[in-house]
């Protein structure tokens, strides 16, 4: 019975194409009718999309230019205005650079000046201290010298005050 009735089902699918319908007075087969409404909504759809470009080329014709180009003229304004800023702070920022750059020599010849200062003053302290040495030296081996004479002179002196007092008669 499950055969029977697919087999009958499959006949009615089969026959549709054949079918046709009326409307309108007229005749119709489904293939037909689907083509119809296809046509018609291929129209209708052309149609709204002419619809929809006619009311962008209203909208863009009603433009008021005037205002536009004003908005224009206040953008340009405020980008020169930004323009004239920015050459400003680059030209600050620019003698920034150079009077550091000058500082920076400046203090590089006054390191140098008190380099050689020091160089020199180094010298100068060496070769007084060397000289202070040579005098000291100097100074040292005279007193060396003077207190070894001092010292001769003196026992010549207690030796001939001894002398003496061992040579006098009285003393004994």
């Amino acid at each position: 019975m499950a055969d029977r009735d697919l087999g009958e089902a499959l006949d009615r699918i089969e026959s549709v194409p054949d079918k046709r319908m009326r409307a309108f007075g007229l005749r119709f087969s489904i293939a037909q009718l689907t083509m119809a409404l296809a046509f018609v909504s291929s129209m209708v759809g052309t149609l709204y999309g002419g619809f929809l470009m006619y009311q962008k080329v209203e909208a863009v014709a009603n433009l008021d230019l005037g205002e536009y180009q004003q908005a224009m003229d206040i953008m340009d304004a405020k980008v020169s205005g930004m323009s004239e800023k920015v050459e400003e702070a680059v030209e600050y920022s620019r003698d920034i650079k150079n009077g550091l750059k000058d500082d920076i020599l400046r203090i590089e010849q006054q390191t140098d000046r008190v380099e050689d200062t020091v160089r020199n003053t180094e010298e100068k302290v060496r070769t007084m201290i060397d000289d202070a040495e040579v005098r000291f030296e100097n100074k040292r081996e005279q007193l060396r010298t003077s207190q070894s004479a001092d010292m001769k002179a003196l026992e010549e002196r207690l030796n001939s005050k001894l002398q003496r007092a061992l040579d006098n008669p009285l003393a004994d």
